[in-house]
């Protein structure tokens, strides 16, 4: 089984999470017939990318790192998270943004977004 997915918020939790998922590529389609790709990626500060297709996740990573913009590697132009969920074909939205704790925003709005959308 195929999964694209979205990252809202791509600070260190993850990035993390993004490495893990790398390292243990092989032994999910191995052991659990699983493969995956990033296809949407929202930052703060970076950028947003979407690639139905797929993101170059390292390069990614790369960018965030040096402290340079994600866009570029963008198929389409998104200027904010609610646009990365409703363009990343994702099916599975991992949601790592700055919340606020009064009101639980941005982070409610993502999920309601990307549960409407399925």
């Amino acid at each position: 089984m195929h999964y694209n997915l979205a990252l809202i918020g791509f600070g260190n939790v993850a990035r993390a999470l993004a490495r893990l998922l790398l390292r243990k590529q092989d032994l999910l389609k191995s052991q659990y017939d699983i493969t995956f790709s990033f296809t949407g990626i929202s930052t703060g500060r970076h950028g947003f990318a979407v690639n139905p297709n797929g993101l170059d996740i390292h390069k990614a990573l790369e960018l965030v790192e040096s402290k340079k913009s994600i866009s570029p590697l963008s198929t389409a132009q998104v200027e904010d998270s609610l646009a990365v969920i409703k363009n990343s074909s994702a099916h599975v939205m991992f949601e790592n943004s700055p919340v606020n704790t009064q009101t639980g925003q941005p982070a409610l709005e993502h999920l309601r977004t990307a549960l409407e959308l399925g």
